[in-house]
C-alpha cells in the first residue's frame, strides 16, 4: 500500500507563530535572523513596532502543511517589487515539490492580489538551497555581499548572496505547470 500525502497552503495563523520561529532558529545559518514579531505582523496586518510613516504591514505569511502536520513557511515581502524574504521547509521534510508548492501561492498572490511582476529572493552562496531557486525557475542576476553574519562555518564573515529573479509574464507559473 502507498501511503498518500495530502499537501495544504494557508495563511498562517497567529498559532503558528511557535512552529515557523522555532523552525526560523534551527535554520538560522541559512535564513538569518527576523524577529518572532515581524511573523505576527505579516499575520495581523499590522507592525508592532512605530514606523512614523505607516503601521501597516506589507509582509504576507503562508505555511504549509502535509497530513495536517506543519512542514515549513514562506514569508513574503511586498515593495516596488515581491521579496521572498524566508522560505524554508523542515529537514526531515524537504522535496522540491513543498518549496515550490508555497513558492507558487506567493507569486500566484503577489501577481493577482498585489499587481506584482518582479520577484526576487538571495540565498548565500554556500548553501544547497541554490539548486532549488534553479529547478524553480528562478534566474541568478549577480551576487552581493551579505550582512556581518556569524554562522556555523565561519566565525564572523560577509557571505556571498546570490541574487535571483522571477519575472511573471502571465499566470503559468501555477500548479498545472510543474513538472
Amino acid at each position: 500500500l502507498k501511503e498518500k500525502f495530502t499537501m495544504l497552503v494557508r495563511y498562517a495563523t497567529l498559532e503558528d507563530v511557535k512552529y515557523i520561529d522555532d523552525l526560523r532558529k534551527k535554520e538560522s545559518h541559512s535564513l538569518g535572523f527576523i524577529p518572532k514579531m515581524a511573523f505576527e505582523s505579516a499575520i495581523t496586518g499590522q507592525k508592532t513596532t512605530g514606523n512614523r510613516w505607516s503601521t501597516t504591514c506589507n509582509d504576507k505569511l503562508w505555511v504549509i502543511e502535509e497530513n495536517k502536520d506543519l512542514v515549513g513557511y514562506l514569508l513574503m515581502s511586498f515593495g516596488q517589487w515581491a521579496r521572498i524574504t524566508h522560505i524554508a521547509i523542515q529537514e526531515d521534510a524537504r522535496m522540491i515539490e513543498r518549496g515550490r508548492k508555497l513558492l507558487t501561492e506567493g507569486v500566484n498572490y503577489g501577481h493577482l492580489v498585489r499587481g506584482r511582476t518582479t520577484f526576487v529572493s538571495g540565498c548565500a552562496n554556500d548553501l544547497p538551497s541554490n539548486y532549488f531557486w534553479k529547478a524553480v525557475g528562478w534566474k541568478k542576476l549577480g551576487n552581493r555581499n551579505g550582512k556581518h553574519h556569524s554562522n556555523i562555518w565561519k566565525s564572523n564573515s560577509k557571505r556571498q548572496v546570490n541574487v535571483y529573479h522571477y519575472q511573471q509574464g502571465g499566470l503559468f507559473f501555477n500548479d498545472q505547470h510543474q513538472n
